[in-house]
């Protein structure tokens, strides 16, 4: 049996190679369930489609665009949503979730206090050895 989703909490989560069969069962559980998601740009409509249209759901790429978004109102708005005590998803492209480049949004959240969580999407040579494209 699963653990029941946390309310006002964060999930970091690895898009993997942008095919959604290669998503864990939690990703894809949590995605479903997801009331803010904020992701990149590479992200794939097919994750995205997961997503259920009640959420609020972002990219962060096309927001930084406009001048002065920035990471610290990325993390604000991360931080803002989970203490609204919303289930909110901060969704990585495949190439882009390595741990220094979400090293900056993790120390932002455990300095404000807020629960988070890590979920990795499948690795690149995973997706490989499965017969999968492992652009995205």
């Amino acid at each position: 049996m699963n653990a029941p989703i946390m309310r006002g909490k964060i999930y970091l989560m690895g898009a993997g190679t942008g095919d959604p069969h290669l998503l864990t069962t939690e990703a894809v559980r949590l995605l479903r369930e997801a009331e803010v998601v904020l992701h990149d740009e590479q992200v794939s409509s097919e994750i995205l489609d997961l997503v259920p249209a009640s959420a609020q759901v972002r990219n962060l790429d096309k927001l930084c665009e406009h001048a002065g978004f920035s990471q610290e109102k990325t993390n604000a708005l991360l931080i803002d949503s989970a203490r609204e005590g919303r289930l909110v998803v901060r969704l990585k492209s495949g190439g882009h979730f390595v741990a220094e480049q979400v090293a900056e949004e993790m120390i932002a959240l455990a300095q404000a206090d807020v629960d988070f969580e890590v979920i990795p999407g499948v690795r690149t040579a995973m997706a490989v050895a499965a017969g999968q494209n492992s652009s995205g």
